[in-house]
């Protein structure tokens, strides 16, 4: 099978057979990116592709073309839902959950001991918490470490950013608006610390870490507690819904 975590800055894909890593692929989304990424699937041997995806509308439609062409029906896209894979969505509208942080959340159920803090490091910094229970209790989302707030506002153009909600406040958010963690006056790595050592109160004194994306390095080395990077967290998480 192919997996594909489809984000805001790179498509990343791995060819597994019986739950193995055979071979990856990555890409930008500049030039014919959907032909670099057909032609890397040309010559695999795999007869279903499963997906999440944060893709605007146009991209997404590229890809859904790309990979009509290849598998025909046999792509499945994985997206937020009320509850799977053992885990309990806390948003009050749980399809507005970013579907790469919900796949990520059922990959650490699937390989954390006890609650757990998920950070995704790439354009945008997520940071979701995870009782052991599989109840996801919100999150944040940040500046990435590189990302200004300019370019932060245009990847969620969707939003509005005069919305009430969006207020940078001090509990998890249960909701897109109410994560936004965008009206402070310092760098995201000060804020996104500041909200680990806070929330990791709700949860067991032993919760874990588990960091991903391409910026994982950098904020596990600013944070003041233990963690762990897992980079295929979310790749994790697509395997195991297209597994049960």
């Amino acid at each position: 099978m192919i997996l594909l975590d489809c984000g805001n800055s790179t498509l990343k894909s791995q060819l597994r057979d019986a739950g193995r890593l055979r071979t990856s692929f990555a890409t930008s989304y500049d030039g014919d990116w959907t032909g670099r990424l057909s032609r890397w699937m040309r010559e695999l041997d795999a007869k279903h592709c499963y997906l999440a995806s944060v893709l605007d509308t146009e991209r997404q439609a590229l890809l859904e073309a790309c990979l009509q062409e290849r598998f025909d029906a046999a792509v499945t896209r994985f997206v937020s839902q009320a509850r799977d894979g053992g885990v309990i969505n806390a948003y009050t509208q749980p399809e507005r959950l970013g579907d790469d942080r919900w796949v990520a959340l059922i990959g650490a159920l699937d390989m954390a001991i006890g609650d757990c803090i998920v950070i995704d490091a790439g354009s945008a910094i997520t940071l979701d918490l995870l009782r052991s229970d599989g109840q996801h209790l919100g999150g944040a989302i940040l500046p990435g470490v590189n990302t200004s707030p300019e370019r932060f506002r245009q990847i969620f153009s969707y939003i509005d950013f005069d919305d009430p909600a969006v207020a940078g406040g001090d509990e998890p958010g249960c909701s897109t608006e109410a994560a936004i963690q965008i009206d402070y006056p310092h760098r995201s790595l000060d804020r996104l610390r500041d909200l680990v050592t806070n929330w990791k109160q709700r949860l067991d004194h032993n919760a874990g870490i588990l960091l991903a994306g391409g910026d994982a390095p950098r904020v596990q080395a600013e944070l003041e507690h233990p963690s762990r990077i897992v980079p295929d967290l979310v790749f994790r998480g697509i395997y195991r819904l297209a597994t049960i």
